[in-house]
């Protein structure tokens, strides 16, 4: 059954009960209901609320930065040291449970303080409910400056020049490739002498896992999350050319999508070499990505496809890991696109509901310091979306690398939602199509499907369903077409640049 992004978030309202939230052990109620309302109501007529010289105020934070919270739990305590009239009630969801909860709270007119938007929902339709308040008059111009360039962006973080949510970090590709050097020694395989082409990819593997001889193998890989082996194929197939971005975006070329594209299909025949060879460890298919993780850093592998985030926590469970991270490999007769990346994304906003707005803009100027932000990048893993953060405290090798990396051999990919905000009414009309990409590359991986047959028919019905949807959006009088999710004028190779919006 089709569900919009909207519709999905009133039918979660409707079957979610508060029950379910207690027994997550989240308390997102406001206690002062009437207080939330009318700063609701003085919000929406254009005036700021300022808290009173001495008012005891409680702050409720949600979200699912699990990675960061050990920093933020010490970010906290210093905020109430140097604030003792504020106190903040932090909760840490997975995102799963962030959607099954909080979304019910917020509909429900409980939502808390400070909370991020939930995955697979665009800022549109969130402001159009009136989750969030602008936040401009709140934290001030100077503040907002310091963001660097792509973090806030009309569409993604803003509406009609109001700031409404921020990015929790700068957006970086994650598909680079950590090799293991203590298992390329043992395999006798030269670390200045590591694979650049889809062939030599192939053969070090092979190489690694005869050297094995079941001990560890050329490549591990997280099966059991078709998002992660859906974003490698995509970064695999953009390497040969194939423009199909980031997997949450709509994009077209000539018309048509590019999930049966020849690239496409070039990139599957290249990682199906790579499971009929034997050189993927074999609990592969089963894995998640922090267990493929964890096998790796116990030297079952000599690489594994992930994101920076990797890095501090190898740093702190696996100190004797011997580790580095290198580029995608590429066609033999070279790449014709780079690894495709998107801006930064929405995260953070102001509850529309919050009875002190003023109090969580003075959280979130604390919480984008360049003093708690270089911790983060301290920690490795993360790079900030304020610039001078990241010039100065960026010193851990790999993250180093990783950076340098990402410069090199990503490229920024347009969005449609820049180009043109009303896109997003077409992203909360489509319906996924099943089997996924990723599904299908799961199905690879235990040697089960017939990949371009499948390919073939994933391509067909996203088509179709793409089309409905603009189609749908279209009869309800917005000004929406296919032409909206095609860029003419983007080069693979290069990083499609603010201006070329215009031109396209």
């Amino acid at each position: 059954m089709r569900k919009s992004g909207r519709g999905l978030a009133l039918v979660l309202a409707s079957v979610m009960t508060m029950a379910s939230l207690a027994g997550c052990g989240v308390n997102v109620s406001s206690k002062d209901d009437t207080a939330a309302a009318t700063a609701q109501t003085t919000t929406a007529a254009g005036e700021t609320v300022a808290t009173k010289e001495g008012e005891k105020v409680t702050l409720k934070v949600v979200d699912w930065s699990d990675s960061t919270k050990e920093r933020r739990e010490a970010f906290h305590k210093k905020f109430m040291e140097e604030n003792p009239d504020v106190t903040i009630e932090y909760t840490v969801l997975t995102s799963d449970q962030f959607k099954e909860t909080v979304i019910s709270a917020i509909k429900a007119g409980n939502a808390p303080d400070l909370f991020p938007i939930p995955s697979g929902m665009k800022l549109s339709s969130v402001v159009d409910e009136n989750w969030f308040m602008p936040m401009n008059e709140y934290v001030g111009e100077d503040f907002l400056n310091s963001f660097g360039a792509g973090a806030l962006n009309e569409g993604i973080t803003t509406l009609d020049g109001k700031v409404y949510v921020l990015p929790e970090a700068a957006n970086i590709i994650n598909t680079l490739i950590f090799y293991n050097k203590t298992v390329l020694n043992e395999a006798g395989i030269d670390e200045n002498s590591l694979p650049k082409t889809w062939s030599e990819f192939r053969e070090v593997c092979k190489q690694v896992t005869e050297a094995g001889g079941g001990k560890f193998y050329g490549m591990i890989d997280s099966g059991a999350q078709a998002n992660r082996l859906e974003l490698e194929l995509r970064s695999l197939a953009s390497t040969a050319g194939g423009k199909c971005s980031d997997i949450s975006q709509i994009i077209m070329v000539d018309g048509e999508n590019t999930l049966n594209s020849e690239a496409m299909v070039k990139a599957f025949d290249f990682f199906d070499t790579l499971v009929k060879d034997g050189s993927m460890h074999p609990d592969s298919v089963t894995l998640k990505a922090p267990e493929a993780r964890a096998l790796f850093a116990q030297n079952q592998a000599a690489f594994l496809v992930q994101g920076a985030w990797c890095i501090s926590t190898w740093r702190k469970d696996n100190p004797d890991l011997d580790f580095g991270v290198m580029a995608m490999p590429v066609p033999d007769d070279g790449a014709k696109g780079k690894l495709p990346y998107v801006g930064a994304q929405p995260w953070m906003g102001i509850s529309a509901n919050c009875a002190h707005p003023d109090v969580a803009a003075k959280y979130l100027k604390a919480l984008y310091s360049e003093d708690y932000q270089a911790g983060l990048v301290e920690d490795g893993g993360f790079v900030s979306v304020i610039d001078s953060v990241n010039q100065t405290a960026m010193t851990d090798d790999v993250m180093l690398e990783y950076y340098k990396l990402n410069q090199e051999a990503a490229a920024l990919a347009p969005d449609p939602i820049v180009a043109k905000p009303e896109t997003a009414l077409v992203y909360g009309e489509v319906s996924a199509i099943s089997p996924s990409m990723g599904e299908i590359v799961q199905g690879v991986l235990a040697q089960s499907v017939d990949y371009k047959a499948e390919l073939a028919t994933l391509a067909e019905n996203t088509q179709k369903e793409w089309m409905r949807a603009i189609d749908a959006v279209k009869a309800s009088g917005v000004d929406v077409s296919a032409e909206d999710f095609e860029f003419k004028n983007w080069d693979a190779m290069k990083n499609y640049t603010a201006d070329m919006y215009e031109s396209r």
